[in-house]
């Protein structure tokens, strides 16, 4: 039988259900759930706000009008822009744990959400990257697969390319770990991006730690517009600004849209990304701030519907600014 790489290929994942289902459970070994599901199951369902800011928000609705569905539903428009051909926005960062990867997903659940045509993510991270974890699949084809694929042959419609790829939701799809793949040269990868924004609209780039690194050079080199995401720590404010300044003194940068997004991964935190966002503002740069969320914190997948409240507006009125500059409109 002649190998057709448009067929999509039974994973791993699918064989353990499979098994699982065979041994009367539903996961793990033998259906039974190991701690690390144990754990992950948990974490997933962790509210963004705490309990008790839960209950004093609810408490505070009684007595006064509140205004957030009107600012949500006003960020959504954005989220909502018409796309006359594929966006794509290379999300990238100088330092671990800033939130790169979540910043990405993020990013992607809100289009998603927001928007009847499919949205992809693709985790351009050659290491160990964790883009399918946030997104909630075991397992998906890596981006160099898909791109040996292309090269055998150029996918024919929006379900055979989606084959090729992990489902993350009914319009959401994802590439997964590179770290055991064969690495593809950058023509093959730019034809499987060309490709992939044939069929979807916008695109998500999870590039690797170091604004440097190459794959993080072709992603923005690759890309109509550029998500930078920086801790709310003096060197990640530090880093913005040199970025920024390189960034407008690039002739090969300068006018591809940047966006600088201040995290904070911890609740305790010197720094507020907040106050640290107004800062770079006043220096010039297009900053937004997504401050700590208990659930995203947790570092599974994303659920938009446990969201403390201020990080479901802040990260839909990110997802709007950021498909608006790649739009072309700045």
């Amino acid at each position: 039988m002649t190998y057709d790489p448009w067929t999509p290929q039974p994973t791993p994942q699918t064989r353990r259900e499979a098994q699982a289902v065979q041994a009367g459970g539903d996961g793990g070994f033998g259906g039974f759930e190991t701690s690390t599901d144990t754990f992950r199951r948990r974490l997933r369902t962790r509210q963004g706000l705490p309990a008790g800011a839960r209950v004093m928000r609810q408490l505070t609705s009684l007595f006064r009008s509140d205004d957030y569905p009107q600012r949500l539903s006003a960020a959504a428009a954005g989220a909502q822009e018409p796309v006359t051909t594929g966006r794509r926005v290379a999300v990238i960062s100088s330092r671990g744990g800033a939130g790169k990867t979540t910043t990405t997903a993020l990013l992607a659940s809100v289009y998603a959400a927001m928007r009847q045509d499919s949205v992809a993510a693709v985790d351009n991270d050659p290491g160990l990257g964790s883009l399918t974890l946030r997104l909630g699949l075991e397992q998906a084809p890596s981006v160099d697969e898909l791109a040996s694929a292309v090269v055998s042959r150029t996918p024919a419609s929006h379900a055979e390319l989606a084959g090729r790829m992990g489902a993350a939701g009914a319009n959401l799809y994802a590439t997964g770990v590179r770290l055991w793949q064969q690495r593809a040269e950058y023509p093959a990868l730019g034809n499987a991006l060309t490709a992939v924004s044939r069929y979807f609209p916008i695109t998500l780039i999870d590039c690797p730690t170091g604004i440097s690194h190459p794959d993080s050079v072709w992603a923005i080199k690759s890309s109509h517009a550029v998500v930078q995401v920086v801790p709310a720590t003096v060197s990640g404010v530090n880093d913005a600004l040199s970025y920024a300044r390189a960034w407008r003194q690039d002739p090969a940068t300068h006018a591809l849209p940047l966006l600088t997004v201040v995290t904070s991964t911890d609740s305790d935190a010197p720094l507020d990304p907040v106050k640290e966002a107004v800062r770079l503002s006043r220096e010039g740069l297009d900053v937004l701030a997504l401050p700590y969320d208990r659930h995203l914190a947790a570092g599974v997948e994303i659920d938009l519907g446990l969201l403390a409240p201020q990080t479901r507006l802040d990260a839909t009125t990110l997802a709007s600014t950021a498909l608006h500059a790649a739009n072309g409109n700045r």
